[in-house]
């Protein structure tokens, strides 16, 4: 049995910064790694030790295995952990650790390459009776013609990818060799393999996953299940555990096939088999050889700590318990905080949080590496954190949940907060209804945090809010003067414009016209985020900050909304907002978001029509396709690939089809 004193993290934000804290309670040293892009960041600052990897992007950096390797015999480290994602999976990273006389916090090398394959794995899982999705693997000739056999719909893959990236469902022959396309690139960004295979897609399954622990003395337990069937863009938001869709019979059964799987492979240290489940019957998705994203949530209701359970194993010790002397205490769910914009099809919003203040109550935990002045960077996944609610029944843990995710501030960028809460309110997540395609269905008519009925109170807290700018400073009391008895603000709330007529009398109170009558707003509380006002009789807890850009962010409950006066706008902005459209006519697409360029579809005077790709961006590993909305001519085209562009920037300028 040999002692690991000190591990290198070979990752970086919250799954780094949660490594750290086991170790740190276990009294083992940590070193850190971290990129430029990543140089003040919280998870460097946590560390024991913190090394700057030389290099820009992914491949130069969190991806090169040789230079991680020099790091951790540089600081003196006995034991890499890979953490999730980047090379956490890579059998040659694990050979290659351990080949330098390291060790490698994970399965062996030998079982991360039978299941970091996506298609061998599905052919050795097969061979054991356990049942599987028909799908292939092949060039892209011999993928064509096994999803016209199987049918359409079917799911383009990453062979090597996991986490929900690299997977694209596709509907018709017409769509597949552009998915295979992007899909490879994708995956070989982000996984460095741009090996892909197809299944069919069944619709609307649930997604339930095992989650084991295994020792080198042949012991595996598993760790019961997770639900994860709330998902967008095929990755997980909500997940929770125990199963509310699982009876005993049927967990049984997973966590059965599971170990099998596991024993198959004489596998060892943490690991996850994912199912899909239609009824009572489930397929064989998928092996994370490593820790998920989502293991608090089993922490929680099983009180074992994974990750020190990790290092127990590498180090040789045995599990210190039996499957028969493990119990699910209470429920535990899980939602993920991302930088996206629900109301954009959750395009990432990377950025300044120039406001970050995290809630605090007994049974809730949250896993991150942010805080206030944080740069989300579009080099990364957008996830900012993950928050965990755990109590003794599943409601309680519901309203815990939702509790927390309303006293939540993260301003300056757009996030998911609203949309985790609406999911949380809605009656079909209640019940466990649920399945793959239910976030798809709740975005049938779009997302936006509901501001029509709230647009006087955020009016009335932006007026309030404002006048810290204080005297001589461009605040809107300023701009409209407070002692004025008249104004009618013309405002942007979420960039809609929003116009009221007031009647000021004096700086706590004015009246705001409301279906024809006049009614008070009285602002009875003011600190430093933290705002109290009375709207035509009720009392409003809201939080705000301040932006430089002279905007306002405002938040009620877990909606969050970016207030602004529109007389600052220039009408060119005015014109172009909402949703970035290409209207007939001579216009302009805008980027939606910062991004890479990675691919141009178009040449000047090439004609698109409705719905056709004008080129590729990409943004926090994630590939955008900017689409025509309407008939045009391509004019000009101000991009180039492998340009980086900012957040509303020029990228094709149109004209008539003449």
């Amino acid at each position: 049995m040999q002692q690991i004193k000190k591990v290198l993290v070979a990752n970086r934000g919250e799954i780094a910064v949660r490594i750290l804290k086991t170790l740190r309670e276990m009294g083992v040293a940590s070193v850190a790694i971290y990129s430029d892009a990543d140089a003040r960041s919280v998870h460097a600052r946590r560390a024991d030790e913190s090394f700057r990897m030389t290099g820009s992007g992914l491949a130069e950096t969190y991806l090169d295995a040789g230079q991680i390797i020099k790091l951790a015999k540089q600081s003196g480290a006995d034991a890499i952990h890979p953490g999730y994602g980047f090379l956490s999976e890579s059998a040659v990273f694990s050979a290659a650790v351990r080949e330098a006389g390291l060790h490698f916090i994970g399965p062996g090398t030998e079982a991360i390459r039978l299941m970091g394959n996506k298609s061998g794995a599905r052919k050795l899982v097969a061979g054991m009776g356990i049942p599987i999705i028909e799908g292939a693997t092949g060039k892209a000739k011999v993928l064509g013609k096994k999803a016209s056999e199987i049918g359409y719909p079917v799911l383009v893959k990453a062979a090597g990818g996991g986490g929900g990236k690299g997977m694209r469902i596709v509907h018709s022959s017409g769509q597949l060799d552009e998915v295979l396309e992007t899909t490879q690139r994708e995956a070989l960004n982000y996984f460095g393999n741009d090996e892909v295979y197809i299944e069919k897609y069944l619709e609307n399954p649930r997604h339930v996953e095992v989650q084991l622990l295994a020792d080198f003395h042949g012991h595996v337990v598993s760790l019961f299940e997770r639900e994860c069937s709330i998902q967008r863009r095929y990755q997980k938001i909500i997940e929770e555990s125990p199963s509310p869709t699982i009876n005993n019979h049927l967990r049984k059964k997973l966590m059965e096939a599971a170990k099998a799987i596991a024993a198959k492979i004489a596998y060892t240290s943490a690991g996850t088999i994912e199912f899909l489940v239609v009824g009572d019957d489930f397929y064989f998705l998928e092996m994370n050889t490593r820790i998920q994203v989502e293991h608090p949530v089993t922490e929680m209701v099983t009180g074992i700590d994974i990750v020190r359970e990790q290092l127990n194993i590498s180090m040789g010790k045995p599990l210190a318990f039996a499957q028969e002397d493990l119990r699910m205490q209470g429920h535990a769910i899980e939602a993920r905080v991302y930088a996206e914009d629900p109301a954009r099809n959750f395009i990432p919003s990377p950025g300044k949080i120039i406001h970050y203040q995290e809630p605090v109550m007994p049974g809730l935990r949250i896993d991150t590496a942010m805080e206030s002045g944080a740069m989300v960077s579009s080099e990364f996944d957008p996830m900012i954190s993950k928050v965990i609610s755990h109590a003794s029944t599943r409601k309680e843990a519901l309203e815990k949940l939702q509790q927390g995710l309303s006293g939540y501030s993260v301003h300056g960028i757009r996030t998911n907060l609203s949309f985790l809460s609406a999911v949380l309110r809605s009656e079909a997540f209640k019940k466990g209804n649920t399945d793959t395609g239910f976030c798809d269905r709740l975005m049938l008519n779009g997302h936006e945090p509901p501001s029509d009925e709230n647009d006087e109170i955020l009016l009335a807290a932006f007026l309030f809010a404002s006048r810290e700018n204080g005297p001589g400073k461009p605040g809107i009391w300023n701009q409209l003067g407070y002692w004025r008895l008249l104004m009618s603000p013309e405002l942007l709330i979420n960039e809609r414009v929003v116009k009221r007529r007031l009647v000021s009398r004096n700086r706590l109170l004015f009246q705001m016209e409301r279906q024809g009558k006049l009614e008070n707003y009285r602002l009875l509380k003011k600190e430093q985020h933290d705002l109290v006002l009375e709207a035509a009789g009720e009392v409003h807890q809201l939080r705000y900050t301040p932006a430089a850009d002279h905007s306002v962010w405002i938040q009620k409950g877990p909606d969050t909304f970016r207030v602004r006066y529109a007389q600052r706008i220039e009408d060119r902005e005015l014109i172009g907002m909402g949703h970035n459209p290409v209207s007939s006519g001579n216009s302009v697409v805008k980027a939606p978001m910062h991004g890479k360029v990675v691919k141009l579809n178009v040449r000047e005077s090439d004609v698109v029509d409705r719905g056709d790709t004008l080129l590729i961006l990409e943004s926090m590993k994630m590939e955008n396709r900017i689409v025509a909305t309407a008939r045009g001519r391509i004019k000009s085209i101000a991009v180039e690939p492998g340009m980086f562009v900012a957040d509303n920037a020029p990228l094709v300028y149109l004209s008539d089809v003449s």
